[in-house]
């Protein structure tokens, strides 16, 4: 009877802490006046030149992470604690403004590895490479 109580619990505590570490990271959401942003390039319009540049520093910068398809499965996502989002799921995408986006790549992720990529950050992104990239991945990982 003793032991069958002490499973009992352990049980119970393995569930609760298995629980406790599968909590799915949440990004903070873009203040209001970074929510109304609006890519200057939409992804449907955008030309080749465009989308091969975007391609080229997601690939170089966010790849390792985030996975070459936007699946969170990159080559360096194993070693992260908080796993990268699947950006290639089924309305990851459209369920994110641009400014949101933007955000993102401007701040980094809280909480995470993730850190910014905007201007004056170490990787120093300008606007238009952050738009790009953002364009890149809307025409790529929505499909």
């Amino acid at each position: 009877m003793k032991a069958r109580v002490v499973l009992s619990l352990l049980g119970v505590a393995l569930l609760l802490s298995t629980q406790v570490g599968a909590a799915e990271h949440k990004t903070p959401t873009a203040p209001a006046d970074f929510l109304s942003k609006v890519s200057p390039i939409k992804a449907d319009e955008a030309d080749e030149a465009t989308l091969k540049a975007g391609a080229k520093i997601y690939t170089k910068k966010c790849a390792k992470c985030h996975g070459e398809t936007g699946d969170g499965k990159g080559s360096a996502a194993g070693e992260l604690t908080i796993k990268p989002a699947n950006m290639s799921a089924p309305g990851y995408m459209a369920g994110r403004k641009d400014g949101q986006l933007y955000w993102i790549l401007l701040n980094g992720s809280p909480n995470t590895d993730m850190k910014g990529f905007g201007p004056g950050s170490e990787q120093n992104f300008s606007e238009d490479e952050m738009w790009k990239v953002i364009t890149y991945m809307r025409a790529t990982f929505t499909k």
